[in-house]
C-alpha cells in the first residue's frame, strides 16, 4: 500500500506509474480535502518501484506486497518517508528526482552551460549513490546498475545538448558510453538508454523499405531478431509505434502497420493498446468553427483567477499558449510585442498569452524582466490539462484565433513572427 499526504489547496490528481516487464501500468486518484491519498492495489510482483506524480511532479517510491509505505511531500518537492522499507524509498526518491528530464533542461533563464549541468548531474548522482549504501542486497546491486545506467542517460543527452549549442564534438565520448550499454538488460529500458543503442546498431539501417509500413515491418523484426529481453523489446516496439503515429497516418496506414508488426505485437497486447492510444491522441478532435471544448481555470500573476469564456465573447481573441523553458515560444515574444504595439487601441481583437509553466515562481520571475503589456495568465494545472488534451495540442507555442462568437477561426493560428500576420488578424477583426 501506498498512502501519504500533498500539501495542494485543493483536490488534486496523484498517479503511480510503473514498468512491469515493458508494460506500463498506470494508477491515479484524487486527493482528499486535506491533500491526503491512498493507493491499494495488487502488485503484479513481490515488490515494484513506483514513478509517483504530482501533478507533473515525478518523486519514487518502493512498495512491497503486505507492507505500507507512507509519502508526505511539502510545497518545495521535498518528501519525508515513513512506514516500511525507508532506505529502498529514500534511495528511489532521490535516484529519480536527481536524473529526471526536467532537472536538465535549460530555459532562459537558466542557459546552456555544460560545466553547470554537469555539476548538477554529478551532485545528484552522489546523493543517490549515498543513499544507495543504505540499501541491502539483491537490490543494491540492480539499484547500483540503475544509477549508473540513469547516469550515462544523462551524460549523453547533456552531451548532445552541449553539441548542438556549442557545436562541441563529443561524438569519441558518446560512442564509448554507448558501446557500454547492454541491450538485453533492464536498467537500459527503465532509464531510456536503450534508444541510444538502437539508434546506433545496425537494426534500423537493414532492409529495402519503400514505406513507412515498410519500414516500420523490418525494425519490429530486426528488434525482435537481435534482443532477447522481452521488456525491452516492448519499450522499442511502443517507442517505435508512436513515431509513427505522429506522422498522421491514415486509417488504411494504420491498418496495414497493425498487419505487418502482428508476429510481435501479438505478443505484447498492451503496446498495441498503448500505440492505438498514440494515434487516437493525435486525430484533431477540435476544428475551425467549433467552440471552445472545455473552460480552463487560468490565472493572472496577482493570483486571481477566471475562466478563458470570461476573455471570449465582446472581440476576436489571439492566445499565445506558451512557457518559459521553450525556447521556440519566447523567441516569439518579441514579434508579439510588435503586434500587440501594432494593434494598440483596435477594440476588435485582444490579445492573451497563458503559461504552460509548472513554475510559477519561473514565469513571473519572467514577466518581471519582460514587462508584456498584454494580459498574462497561467492555467490552473487540472483544468489546463484537460484543455490541452481536448485540444490535442502536444507541442508549444501554439497560437489561437477564436472570433466574438466563441468559436475558433483557427485552431492552429500563424505565428506572431509570420509576416503576414497583421494581414491575417485584420482579416479576422473584418468577418465579426
Amino acid at each position: 500500500m501506498l498512502k501519504g499526504k500533498v500539501n495542494v489547496s485543493e483536490p488534486t490528481e496523484v498517479a503511480v506509474v510503473y514498468d512491469y516487464n515493458g508494460d506500463n501500468y498506470v494508477k491515479t486518484v484524487k486527493t482528499a480535502a486535506d491533500g491526503s491519498f491512498v493507493f491499494d492495489f495488487d502488485l503484479p510482483a513481490e515488490a515494484v518501484d513506483v514513478l509517483v506524480y504530482v501533478e507533473n511532479e515525478p518523486f519514487g517510491a518502493y512498495l512491497k506486497r503486505g507492507e505500507t509505505t507512507v509519502m508526505d511531500i511539502d510545497t518545495g518537492g521535498n518528501v519525508a518517508f515513513s512506514g516500511d522499507n525507508l532506505a529502498e524509498n529514500k534511495f528511489l526518491n532521490a535516484y529519480t528526482r536527481g536524473f529526471y528530464p526536467m532537472q536538465y533542461k535549460p530555459s532562459p533563464d537558466l542557459p546552456f552551460v555544460l560545466s553547470d549541468y554537469l555539476g548538477r548531474l554529478e551532485k545528484n548522482a552522489g546523493e543517490a549513490r549515498r543513499l544507495l549504501a543504505s540499501v541491502k542486497e539483491p537490490r543494491k546491486s540492480r539499484y547500483s546498475r540503475m544509477t549508473d545506467a540513469y547516469y550515462n542517460e544523462v551524460l549523453l543527452r547533456l552531451l548532445g545538448m552541449d553539441s548542438s549549442y556549442s557545436k562541441t564534438d563529443h561524438k569519441a565520448q558518446m560512442d564509448s558510453i554507448i558501446a557500454t550499454i547492454d541491450p538485453n538488460a533492464d536498467e537500459s529500458r527503465l532509464t531510456g538508454i536503450i534508444n541510444y543503442w538502437y539508434n546506433q546498431s545496425d537494426i534500423h539501417r537493414k532492409g529495402n523499405a519503400a514505406t513507412m509500413v515498410d519500414y516500420m515491418k523490418c525494425q519490429f523484426a530486426g528488434i525482435d531478431s537481435v534482443l532477447t529481453n522481452e521488456g525491452n523489446k516492448k519499450s522499442l516496439w511502443m517507442t517505435l509505434g508512436s513515431m509513427f503515429m505522429m506522422y498522421s497516418p491514415s486509417e488504411n496506414d494504420v491498418q496495414d502497420f497493425f498487419a505487418a508488426v502482428e508476429p510481435q505485437l501479438s505478443r505484447a497486447p498492451m503496446v498495441k493498446e498503448r500505440i492505438m492510444e498514440v494515434y487516437e491522441s493525435m486525430k484533431p478532435k477540435v476544428s475551425n468553427g467549433d467552440v471552445v471544448p472545455t473552460d480552463p481555470v487560468i490565472i493572472s500573476p496577482d493570483g486571481s483567477k477566471c475562466h478563458l469564456s470570461d476573455l471570449l465573447g465582446e472581440s476576436v481573441v489571439y492566445i499565445d499558449i506558451w512557457a518559459t523553458w521553450c525556447g521556440p515560444c519566447c523567441r516569439e515574444i518579441p514579434y508579439m510585442e510588435k503586434v500587440v504595439e501594432q494593434f494598440k487601441g483596435n477594440e476588435g481583437i485582444t490579445f492573451i498569452s497563458i503559461s504552460r509553466d509548472d513554475s510559477r515562481q519561473a514565469w513571473l520571475k519572467k514577466l518581471d524582466r519582460d514587462k508584456p503589456e498584454w494580459p498574462q495568465y497561467i492555467f490552473d494545472k487540472s483544468s489546463g490539462d484537460e484543455f490541452m488534451n481536448a485540444m490535442s495540442i502536444t507541442g508549444i507555442p501554439r497560437f489561437l484565433l477564436i472570433g466574438k462568437d466563441r468559436k475558433f477561426i483557427s485552431v492552429d493560428a500563424e505565428r506572431p513572427s509570420n509576416e503576414k500576420i497583421a494581414e491575417i488578424l485584420n482579416a479576422a477583426i473584418g468577418k465579426e
